[in-house]
């Protein structure tokens, strides 16, 4: 079994996009649900103890929720024009494509299930 490259070319960058804004989308409803409510505690302890440091901690949270795009990054768009690696460069691909399909998953549950309802109750409550 090969794997093609144009194939997994073609499927590694919306993966790569969906993980974008799927982490964005977190950011955004943890983001409303700690302006509008009183009684909001972040299950994350390193993600809590980093809340409490105000903007800063905003900050760095924000810092290692997209630092795991750095390599999924160069998985997508890594390129040998000489053809010089193609056993690496197929198996970086590879590894970026489970990678990238597996914290999609993970993602699109935690958006789903915790995320959407808090961003629903926002655009009710503010019409």
């Amino acid at each position: 079994m090969s794997l093609n490259l144009d194939f997994l070319e073609k499927i590694l960058l919306p993966l790569f996009i969906a993980f974008l804004c799927l982490e964005f989308m977190d950011i955004y409803s943890t983001l409303l649900a700690l302006r509008n409510t009183l009684v909001f505690h972040e299950l994350n302890p390193i993600a809590s103890a980093l809340f409490s440091m105000k903007f800063s901690g905003f900050l760095l949270a924000t810092l290692f929720k997209y630092l795991p795009g750095v390599p999924l990054f160069y998985a997508v768009f890594v390129k040998d024009p000489e053809n010089k690696h193609p056993f690496g460069l197929r198996m970086v691909r590879f590894i970026g494509l489970v990678s990238l399909i597996s914290i999609d998953a993970v993602l699109f549950y935690i958006v789903g299930w915790n995320n959407i309802p808090t961003l629903i109750t926002y655009l009710n409550g503010s019409q």
